[in-house]
């Protein structure tokens, strides 16, 4: 059998077109297999550095100084009661004894019933009140509570410092405030 192409056979030109494209395909198709093997810069922009390897580093290894919490500032020496013209005045002077930022005195149900300032007490009163009756032993960021009852009235004290405030100066805020409380009330 003999087999007679001509180069005007249409079979034949759509066969060599076919087999140059072919070949293109497999080429850039391996040619992408090993770009991708090499870790190519095609992932990032030009700008873009590198990726380094990051060394682990074990938490012990770097020693560092022990950071002691700032101390609170002693009491100053101030007179709560005698020269104040009423209860909102003997609570800035506790505020300013025990340098705290803001003192406010709550109801067990969330009402302010006295404070140092008028700044964010209402907020203060019923947002802790409600917290501190839940769980009295939570931890309130911002904000120091502590409970007393006066006259048969369950008491919130909310106390802002801007540090935190140990349990000696509690105690003191708290009988300063019970002397205040039977003072006025």
């Amino acid at each position: 059998m003999a087999f007679i192409f001509s180069l005007s056979d249409p079979m034949l030109v759509y066969g060599i077109i076919g087999g140059i494209a072919l070949a293109v395909v497999l080429l850039a198709a391996l040619y992408l297999k090993k770009k991708r093997q090499t870790g190519s810069k095609a992932d990032r922009l030009a700008y873009q550095p590198e990726a380094r390897p990051v060394r682990v580093v074990p938490p012990g290894a770097i020693p560092r100084q022990a950071r002691k919490s700032p101390a609170h500032p002693s009491p100053k020496e101030v007179s709560l009661l005698n020269g104040r013209a009423d209860i909102t005045e003997s609570l800035q002077a506790l505020a300013e004894k025990y340098s705290l930022d803001q003192f406010t005195i709550a109801t067990s149900d969330g009402l302010v019933f006295a404070s140092s300032s008028g700044d964010d007490a209402q907020t203060d009163a019923a947002l802790y009140s409600e917290s501190f009756n839940n769980n009295p032993l939570a931890e309130t960021p911002g904000a120091t509570l502590t409970g007393l009852n006066h006259k048969g009235s369950d008491l919130v004290l909310i106390i802002r410092a801007p540090l935190s405030v140990p349990d000696e100066i509690r105690i003191s805020i708290e009988n300063d405030t019970k002397d205040i409380l039977n003072w006025w009330i």
